[in-house]
């Protein structure tokens, strides 16, 4: 299963610390990595189709990169395959605008009933995955919403009923940070996520990985799905949870 590390701060953040200690607790995941961010209101995405080990060291060009990004909000996925290829352009983070604006997208997770979803807007074609679907749906359902209102509850009322509908059309296992680079938005509903705001050990912001232990022996926060509901959606802004509801 692929893993999932984001950090939200509210000014821009380097990860030096925890990036690599992510990698390495999620360094069985040897089919690709990628690190999105932002700057000046546009996503920027620099990843691989090569392992995050390599020759039994931290592939190069990753631990540069955990030195250098500085943004309010980095997501980073480290891939194992459950379908596509193995190349750059099924290795996460992924990039689509909604509503005029960039917005960063990474899953984890099996859903292979989404890959005959197609999209009526511009569609990833070079990527044949249920994670490249899954964004396209979220993102032609979420352009709908954008014509009538933007604001931070509206835009987590309108994900949470298309999360909802792409469940109940869509069966399967998801789990998803999407961002437009000021809120995060965080999804799931078959695996935990382990939080950390104000770290001693590592960055000060606020932390959030599918690694089961969190990347430190501080205290964690778990986040799963309720036996009772669909799953969990939160919205992060800043190192704090604003919303945290289930589906």
């Amino acid at each position: 299963m692929c893993d999932l590390f984001a950090l939200s701060a509210n000014r821009d953040y380097s990860a030096p610390k925890s990036l690599p200690i992510f990698a390495e607790q999620a360094g069985k995941n040897l089919d690709g990595w990628g690190i999105g961010y932002f700057r000046n209101h546009h996503a920027y995405v620099e990843k691989s189709a090569k392992g995050i080990f390599v020759a039994g060291q931290l592939h190069d060009s990753f631990q540069r990169l955990a030195r250098v990004v500085k943004s309010r909000i980095i997501i980073c996925h480290v891939r194992l395959r459950t379908s596509g290829l193995i190349d750059e352009c099924h290795a996460h983070p992924f990039v689509l605008k909604i509503g005029g604006y960039d917005w960063i997208f990474a899953h984890n997770g099996k859903a292979p009933a989404i890959e005959s979803y197609e999209s009526r807007a511009i569609a990833m074609k070079e990527a044949v995955s249920d994670s490249a679907r899954t964004f396209e749906f979220l993102r032609d359902h979420l352009t709908q919403h954008f014509q009538q209102s933007s604001d931070v509850a509206s835009i987590f009322e309108a994900l949470s009923s298309c999360t909802s509908e792409m469940i109940e059309r869509y069966p399967g296992k998801y789990n998803f940070f999407l961002s437009n680079g000021q809120i995060l938005f965080i999804f799931t509903n078959h695996r935990q996520f382990m939080l950390l705001k104000g770290s001693k050990k590592l960055e000060g912001a606020l932390l959030i990985t599918t690694v089961e232990k969190g990347l430190s022996d501080e205290k964690w926060l778990r986040i799963a799905k309720s036996t009772c509901h669909r799953g969990m959606l939160l919205a992060v802004s800043g190192t704090d949870i604003i919303v945290c509801q289930p589906l």
